[in-house]
C-alpha cells in the first residue's frame, strides 16, 4: 500500500506544461509527511483539466451521510479490474492524478521496519494515478475525496514492499485523465513505473509519526542510495 507521501517541491513548474494557473497558497506546498485524511492536491478533468484539493481517503459518490462507510486510501488495480462496486463508477468517470514528489514505504528488517523514501531519480514533481469523488456530507455541502491506485512492485520496490503506487508518466497522465480513454489504455497507463527512473533511500523514523511534518522527514540517514 501507499500510506504516506511528500509534496515538498514547488508545483507551478510541473503544472505549467498543462497551462494551469496555480493559486499562490498552493505553489509551495512544503509537505514532508502527508498522511491519510489530510488534504492533497490533484488534477481532475471535468471536463477541462483543473486543480482540486481533496481529502485523502476515498468514499464512493453514492455513499450516504452517516452510513458509517470506511474511507479507503488505496485502490488496488486488481480490485478495479474485478469491477468492484466501490470503485467501478470512479474508474469510468472520476479519475484523478495526485501530485507528489516522493512516497514512503517500510522495509522489514531484523528488529523492526526501516522507512524508505522513493523519488524520481532526477527529482521533481510527479503524479499518482487516483480515483476521486464528491461526497454529500449531509449538511448541504460536499467534500472531495480520493484514493491512490496501487500496482505490483517493480524490481526496485520488490526489495522494500510488495506493492507500489501507480506513478504516471506525462503521456500516461494524459491518457488517465482522458474521459474518452479506452479501458485497455487505462490499464496500460498504470503499469509499474520503471525501476531505473526511481531512487530509494532510508530515512529516519521520526516520520513514523503522522503528526511530524518537517524537513528532517526526507533527510537520508546515509549518503549512499539504497
Amino acid at each position: 500500500m501507499c500510506g504516506r507521501f511528500t509534496l515538498a517541491s514547488d508545483i507551478d513548474e510541473f503544472l505549467r506544461q498543462y497551462d494551469i494557473e496555480v493559486p499562490d497558497p498552493l505553489k509551495k506546498p512544503r509537505r514532508y509527511n502527508l498522511s491519510p485524511s489530510q488534504p492533497v492536491v490533484g488534477l481532475v478533468a471535468d471536463p477541462h483539466l483543473r486543480l482540486e484539493v481533496m481529502e485523502w481517503g476515498y468514499l464512493p459518490a453514492w455513499a450516504k451521510p452517516g452510513a458509517g462507510m470506511h474511507t479507503v486510501i488505496n485502490a488496488r488495480i486488481e480490485s478495479i479490474a474485478e469491477k468492484k462496486p466501490y470503485f467501478r463508477g470512479a474508474f469510468h468517470s472520476a479519475r484523478c492524478a495526485i501530485l507528489a514528489d516522493g512516497f514512503y514505504e517500510w522495509k522489514k528488517i531484523r528488529g523492526g521496519k526501516q522507512p524508505y523514501r522513493i523519488t524520481l531519480k532526477d527529482g521533481g514533481v510527479f503524479a499518482f494515478a487516483g480515483l476521486w469523488s464528491h461526497v454529500n456530507t449531509g449538511d448541504g455541502s460536499e467534500r472531495a475525496t480520493c484514493a491512490i491506485i496501487t500496482v505490483e512492485p517493480n524490481e526496485l520496490m520488490a526489495d522494500i514492499h510488495n506493492r507500489m503506487p501507480a506513478i504516471l508518466t506525462p503521456a500516461d497522465l494524459s491518457v488517465w485523465l482522458d474521459p474518452k480513454a479506452r479501458e485497455r489504455d487505462l490499464y496500460a497507463a498504470v503499469e509499474p513505473y520503471p525501476s531505473d527512473l526511481l531512487r530509494a533511500y532510508p530515512v529516519g523514523t521520526a516520520m513514523n509519526s503522522a503528526a511530524h511534518d518537517a524537513p528532517d522527514c526526507i533527510a537520508p540517514i546515509i549518503d549512499d542510495e539504497a
